[in-house]
């Protein structure tokens, strides 16, 4: 057993509250894979494990703009990843459902993780969604909203069997994993619009890797197999796409461009 300590402002620190084991060691090592995804398939699995391990095995991770949800939910909604049942989806598609979801309604105001059956003040259509959700396998529902600029929502919808005595722990690394896919693929987008991770050459990027991590030319020849003529070449050329003038600087500008993680 572990403790985290709290304090109050004004009266000192109060008693250490425990901490189970088993928090203690899924809260971390859940996270890691998805900061080395290189993709956004990798990113998508990573995100898939974590989630089953917290009794999630259903999700859905959306984006959803408020400036176009009332004229048009098709361009409203940019789908990232789907799973959920087929015959869900395909029912949920052809009825519309998206238009009508009081999750998407609540997710505008919403800035915390909620359960799909808190959703208050539901008309006939909406209970007849969540109504179907179930029926249709997807139970304990929960919705992590993150919002982001120009009036978007990325909406991590979760299902599956996690319930109490764990359910307070298992929305709260929920929400911990949440954030961190959104963090990684803002990463990942920021990769793949950068000019520099265009240019730049899957063995550029390599010879890059080991020079952040202090090898020289000869060592990285005998690394990859190559000659240090050619290792020489390839970072010579990383810098002028880098457009630094400096193997080191190269090798820091592509570590916080995401493009190598030394």
């Amino acid at each position: 057993m572990i403790y985290a300590r709290r304090y109050r402002s004004h009266k000192g620190p109060r008693a250490p509250i425990p901490v189970s084991a088993r928090t203690r060691s899924s809260a971390y090592p859940l996270s890691t894979p998805l900061a080395r995804a290189n993709d956004l398939p990798s990113l998508i699995a990573s995100f898939g494990r974590a989630a089953r391990h917290l009794g999630f095995t259903q999700y859905v991770i959306s984006r959803l703009s408020r400036a176009q949800h009332a004229s048009c939910c098709e361009a409203a909604l940019q789908i990232i990843c789907v799973h959920y049942p087929d015959h869900w989806v395909q029912h949920y598609q052809k009825n519309g459902y998206a238009l009508v979801d009081p999750i998407h309604r609540i997710a505008f105001t919403q800035t915390t993780p909620y359960r799909w059956r808190d959703i208050a003040d539901l008309n006939q259509l909406e209970q007849r969604v969540l109504d179907e959700a179930r029926d249709a396998g997807l139970v304990n529902g929960i919705t992590i909203p993150i919002h982001e600029p120009m009036g978007r929502v990325l909406l991590v919808n979760l299902s599956g069997q996690a319930t109490a005595p764990d359910a307070q722990a298992s929305r709260r690394q929920a929400y911990l994993i949440s954030a961190q896919f959104h963090f990684e693929l803002e990463r990942l987008e920021i990769h793949r619009s950068s000019p520099a991770a265009q240019r730049l050459t899957p063995r550029q990027c390599e010879c890059l890797t080991w020079v952040a991590r202090g090898k020289s030319s000869w060592i990285i020849s005998q690394l990859l197999g190559i000659s240090h003529h050619t290792v020489d070449y390839h970072i010579d050329t990383a810098m002028e796409a880098l457009d630094v003038n400096s193997r080191t600087s190269a090798a820091v500008k592509a570590a916080v461009l995401g493009l190598i993680r030394p």
